[in-house]
């Protein structure tokens, strides 16, 4: 091979290595630890948990994501996380159990009903003050606690029965801190929808504000 050729496959040579290499910067882009702390974040962001089981320990499952956004004092997370416990297609829902002339109300009604839900929840973690990280314990709840309480009497009656099911759930502290209430959910959608706390669901619900 003459000189002139030698010199002409070693300069291809380099031309191909330096390819390979701007090819492997791109496809990395950054370093490898850069690369997997990027993934991981991705991961936690869009695998956020749909499904859980149809028990009271789905239910403990499903208020996690919540609880532990509200310990690292994230208000984006704890409004992400909470979105679990809302009907989907609510009107659409509302529609199945109720008369058309009420679901419209029903609607607004509902909206009002979790953000008081929600922020109830959280004001009761804060009065705790340094207790941060609660975990949700539930079952069934004993219907007997509601004896002598009456629905309210102009409550909007559904057409058809509607599978509301009532926990006792307990809050814990990992500092032995704790508070309890009865709630009521419908399990729809792979998940349980809360729709009033107390002894009936919102919509039943006696309002010491009527008259």
């Amino acid at each position: 091979m003459r000189q002139g050729d030698a010199s002409w496959m070693k300069l291809k040579m380099a031309l191909r290595i330096g390819a390979c290499a701007g090819v492997s910067l791109l496809l990395c882009g950054c370093p490898k630890n850069q690369v997997q702390s990027r993934g991981a974040a991705t991961q936690t962001a869009y695998s956020a948990q749909t499904t859980y089981s149809h028990d009271a320990r789905g239910l403990e499952q499903q208020f996690e994501p919540f609880l532990e956004a509200y310990a690292e004092s994230n208000a984006f997370s704890q409004d992400r996380a909470f979105t679990i416990f809302a009907i989907p297609e609510a009107g659409t829902w509302f529609a199945t159990y109720f008369a058309s002339a009420n679901v419209e109300q029903l609607g607004w009604d509902y909206e009002a009903e979790l953000d008081t839900y929600k922020k109830s929840l959280i004001n009761v973690m804060q009065t705790w003050g340094s207790a941060k990280r609660f975990h949700a314990h539930c079952k069934p709840a004993d219907m007997d606690r509601r004896t002598g309480i009456q629905h309210r009497a102009d409550a909007v009656k559904p057409t058809r029965e509607v599978p509301v099911e009532s926990f006792e759930i307990e809050f814990v502290s990992e500092g032995g801190r704790r508070f309890s209430e009865l709630s009521n959910f419908v399990y729809t959608n792979d998940a349980y929808r809360y729709v009033g706390k107390g002894a009936y669901p919102f919509w039943s619900m006696p309002d010491a504000t009527r008259k």
